[in-house]
C-alpha cells in the first residue's frame, strides 16, 4: 500500500500539474468521452506534443463542471466561443468518432464563430483497430459533415463469392472502377482484369495495384467497350466469371452539347459488353447506373436508363446473372462539385453555385463500392438495386460549409455566385420514379429492390437500339434524339418541366 500510494501519489502530482503548465498550444477539446479522454491522458503525459489542454466540452449535463485528468468539463457546445475567448484558445480538437454528419456541423457552427482552428479525430470506420491516437488528429474535411453511419457488410460472404474469380472492372481508371478495384483486390480474386480506355489512368491504378498487392495477378487492357470486336475478343480470351460495368461518359454538360458520344458509350457500350458477356459464359454481370436515369431531363440520364432497361431486357432467359445498381453522386469524383469547390477556394475565385436550392444526394466512393459489392453478392439476377443515400445535401449549404474548413468566411473573403441551371440539369434528383417503382426491402438496410410495375415491351427495347447504333454509326444526331424521345416519352416532358420550375 505504501509503495502503490508513492507511485499514485506521483503520476497524480505529474498529471494535475500540467494544468498550470503553459507551453504549447492551448487546446479545447470538444467530447470528454472515452476517446477525449485518451487523447487529453496522452496530451498530459508527453509534453513533446507541444499540446496544453485547457479545458473540455461536453453535451452531456452528468459531465458539465466534472473534471478529467485534472481537467475542467467547462459546458456544452453553445460555451464554445465563450471558451475560447475566456482562455485564449489556438486550437479546438473534435474528438468524437462516433458523430454523426449533423452533430459535427452543430460543434463546427460555433467553432466559426471563433478565431480558432479546429481539427478533429478520424471517424469510427476510419480508425484502425480501435486505437486513438494524438497522431490521428487532421484537419476537418467536408466528409466529416456530411458524415454517414460506417458501413456494415458482410465481408466473408462477399470474399466467398470473389476469392478464386476472375473479375473485370470496365472504367477500372475512373473514381468507382478504382475503388472497385482496390476493394476487389483485397478479396483474393484469381486475377483483376483492368478494362480501361484512358492510358493514363489505366497506367495509374495498375501501378498502384502492383505496388499495394504484389501478389495479385492484375492485367491492364487498354480498351474500349465502344469497340463490339475488340470487346469480344477480351471476353473470349480471358473469360471472366464476374463483370463490373462501371464505364460511362457522365458529365451532364458535356453529354449535352455531344448526345452521340453519350449515347455510343453509355448505351451501345454497355450493350456491346453485355452481349460479350452472354456470348462467354459469365457468371454475373454488376451494371453500375445512377439517380440521373430517373425521370431523366438531360441525355446522361436518359442513356444510363436506357442502359439500364437493356440489362433488364437481356437478363431473362439466359444463364448471365444480370443486375444494376442505382446510386446518386459519389464525394470527390473526379469533376464533381466537391473538387471544383475546392479548387475555386485554394485559387481565391468564386465559387459558382447553379442555384440556391439545388440539393444533391451524396456517399462517399467507399461506401458506395462496398454496398455495390453486398447487392452484388446476394443479387440472383433480373435485379434492379438502390442504395440508401440519405438525405440530399443542399449545394448551397455545402459550398459555404466548404469555405469555413477551408478558415476562411463566405462572401468576405469568397464569393458565392449564383449562375442559373444549366441545359439539362434539375433542382433535385431523385433515387426511384414512384409512379411505376415500388422499393423491396433486402437483407441489408441500405440496399433496397427497385420493382418496376410496368416493364417495357424488351421486343420493341432491343429494336429501338440497334436503329440507335445505325443512326450512331452515321453519326445522324438528329435522328438519334429523335429516336431517344421515341422510345422514352416522358423525356422532352421532364425537361420542360425543369425549365417552367
Amino acid at each position: 500500500m505504501l509503495v502503490g500510494g508513492l507511485r499514485f501519489s506521483i503520476r497524480l502530482l505529474k498529471e494535475t500539474s500540467h494544468v498550470n503548465n503553459r507551453d504549447g498550444k492551448r487546446v479545447l477539446i470538444v467530447g470528454a468521452g472515452e476517446a477525449g479522454e485518451i487523447i487529453l491522458r496522452e496530451m498530459i503525459r508527453n509534453k513533446e506534443l507541444k499540446y496544453n489542454p485547457i479545458g473540455l466540452i461536453d453535451d452531456d449535463p452528468s459531465k458539465i463542471g466534472s473534471k478529467i485528468h485534472g481537467i475542467n468539463v467547462l459546458g456544452d457546445k453553445t460555451k464554445i466561443p465563450a471558451m475560447v475567448n475566456r482562455h485564449g484558445i489556438d486550437e479546438i480538437i473534435i474528438s468524437i468518432p462516433s458523430a454523426r454528419g449533423s452533430q459535427i456541423k452543430s460543434i463546427i457552427d460555433q467553432c466559426v464563430k471563433t478565431k480558432a482552428s479546429f481539427k478533429t479525430l478520424p471517424s469510427l470506420s476510419e480508425i484502425i483497430n480501435d486505437q486513438v491516437s494524438v497522431n490521428q488528429i487532421r484537419d476537418l474535411d467536408v466528409e466529416d459533415i456530411l458524415g454517414r453511419e460506417p458501413v456494415k457488410i458482410d465481408i466473408n460472404s462477399i470474399k466467398e463469392g470473389i476469392s478464386g474469380k476472375s473479375v473485370l472492372v470496365t472504367g477500372a481508371g475512373g473514381s468507382i472502377g478504382q475503388e472497385l478495384c482496390r476493394q476487389i483486390a483485397n478479396l483474393n480474386p484469381e486475377k483483376l482484369l483492368l478494362f480501361e480506355h484512358g492510358e493514363n489512368s489505366l497506367f495509374y491504378i495498375d501501378k498502384e495495384l502492383k505496388e499495394t498487392f504484389p501478389i495479385l495477378r492484375s492485367i491492364p487492357l487498354l480498351a474500349d467497350v465502344t469497340n463490339k470486336e475488340q470487346t469480344r475478343q477480351i471476353l473470349r480470351k480471358f473469360r471472366p466469371d464476374i463483370i463490373f460495368h462501371a464505364a460511362a461518359h457522365k458529365h451532364v454538360p458535356l453529354i449535352e452539347m455531344n448526345p452521340t458520344e453519350g449515347i455510343r458509350n453509355n448505351v451501345l457500350g454497355t450493350k456491346n459488353i453485355a452481349d460479350a458477356a452472354i456470348e462467354s459464359k459469365v457468371d454475373k454481370f454488376v451494371f453500375i447506373s445512377t439517380d440521373k436515369a430517373v425521370r431523366p431531363v438531360n441525355f446522361m440520364g436518359v442513356s444510363k436508363k436506357i442502359a439500364e432497361q437493356y440489362i433488364s431486357g437481356i437478363s431473362h432467359n439466359n444463364s448471365v446473372k444480370f443486375l444494376s445498381v442505382r446510386f446518386g453522386n459519389v464525394i470527390g469524383s473526379t469533376g464533381s462539385s466537391f473538387r471544383i469547390f475546392r479548387e475555386q477556394i485554394n485559387n481565391g475565385k468564386p465559387i459558382n453555385i447553379t442555384d440556391p436550392r439545388a440539393t444533391r444526394y451524396f456517399m462517399t466512393v467507399s461506401e458506395a463500392v462496398q454496398l455495390v459489392l453486398q447487392a452484388a453478392n446476394f443479387g440472383k439476377g433480373s435485379e434492379i438495386f438502390l442504395l440508401d443515400m440519405g438525405k440530399p445535401i443542399n449545394i448551397y449549404e455545402l459550398a459555404k460549409s466548404m469555405i469555413f474548413l477551408s478558415g476562411k468566411k463566405p462572401g468576405k473573403d469568397v464569393e458565392i455566385v449564383f449562375t442559373g441551371l444549366r441545359s439539362g440539369e434539375k433542382l433535385s434528383e431523385e433515387l426511384f420514379d414512384d409512379s411505376c417503382e415500388k422499393l423491396i426491402p433486402t437483407d441489408h438496410k441500405k440496399i433496397y429492390s427497385v420493382r418496376q410495375e410496368n416493364a417495357c415491351d424488351f421486343t420493341v427495347l432491343f429494336e429501338n437500339i440497334d436503329e440507335l447504333e445505325n443512326m450512331v454509326r452515321r453519326l445522324d444526331e438528329t435522328q438519334i434524339v429523335n429516336k431517344i424521345c421515341e422510345m422514352v416519352p416522358d423525356f422532352r416532358r421532364n425537361e420542360l418541366q425543369r425549365m417552367l420550375s
